[in-house]
């Protein structure tokens, strides 16, 4: 006894006069449309499967199936109408691309041009743009006339933060500091006066009266380098020394100053 599984077909009684035949017995073909295709046909060769693209029929759909395949329709000929930033119209003399304007410097293009970026949202975007930054601290102190030391001594403590608004690149702060003290330099007295450790000026009256508001003003610039989005404290310490002969102060007169460049 011979029993048919599924898809087989077995007729005959496996005599000579009618023997077996086994034949293939295709199972139905089950299809289903999508958004985007239309599917007709039963898979056989009297109704072949056929799919077709389903078309939104929306005025804004230039698509449409000619003979050849999907062409954009609207009579164009494939072109696009471009904006700002977009020079060409798509077609094959005229591809779209970067309006961009000639290279008017010596320097070659390839080494020194900057770039353009694609940010989360779609847009272009460039390098970050450079920046400059002005920061300052300063005082005028009137005291009572106080004897200046022999030793060195700090006499004004204070400090100016310079931070780097720029969270992508470090930058470069010219910094500058003044000082100007005045002295009382009796006959046969001195004093000097600086800051930060550098003793810069040293006055002395080797005469027979009283030098009143002896003065010259100071300066130092150096450069500091400040991290992406950092922040650099720089100290401003005026000190006072090598006093004799009852010499005395009156007035402190301190500034510094910081340009910071971030290009």
């Amino acid at each position: 006894m011979i029993v048919a599984g599924d898809g087989i077909a077995v007729d005959g009684a496996g005599s000579p006069s009618n023997p077996l035949v086994i034949t293939a017995k295709p199972a139905p073909l089950v299809v289903a449309d999508s958004s985007c295709i239309t599917l007709s046909g039963g898979g056989t060769t009297t109704a072949p499967l056929t799919a077709l693209p389903r078309l939104d029929s929306n005025p804004g759909n230039l698509l449409k199936c000619g003979p050849n395949g999907l062409i954009v329709s609207g009579g164009t000929g494939g072109t696009v109408a471009t904006a700002c930033g977009l020079t060409g119209d798509g077609s094959t003399g005229s591809p779209v691309s970067a309006a961009v304007s000639p290279w008017p410097f010596a320097c070659s293009l390839d080494s020194a041009g900057g770039l353009v970026y694609c940010d989360s949202t779609g847009k272009l975007r460039s390098e970050p743009r450079g920046r400059v930054q002005y920061v300052a601290a300063f005082d005028l102190v009137t005291t009572p006339a106080t004897v200046v030391p022999a030793g060195t001594t700090a006499i004004v403590n204070r400090s100016l933060a310079i931070t780097n608004p720029d969270t992508c690149r470090s930058g470069l702060a010219i910094v500058n500091a003044d000082v100007d003290i005045d002295l009382q330099l009796p006959a046969n007295s001195g004093a000097g006066y600086g800051f930060n450790g550098d003793a810069m000026l040293y006055l002395g009256n080797g005469g027979s009266s009283t030098v009143t508001s002896a003065h010259v003003q100071v300066s130092k610039t150096w450069r500091v380098a400040v991290g992406a989005g950092a922040t650099v404290s720089q100290p401003m310490t005026v000190e006072v020394g090598r006093g004799f002969g009852n010499a005395r102060y009156t007035r402190i007169q301190w500034s510094i100053r910081s340009f910071l460049f971030v290009l």
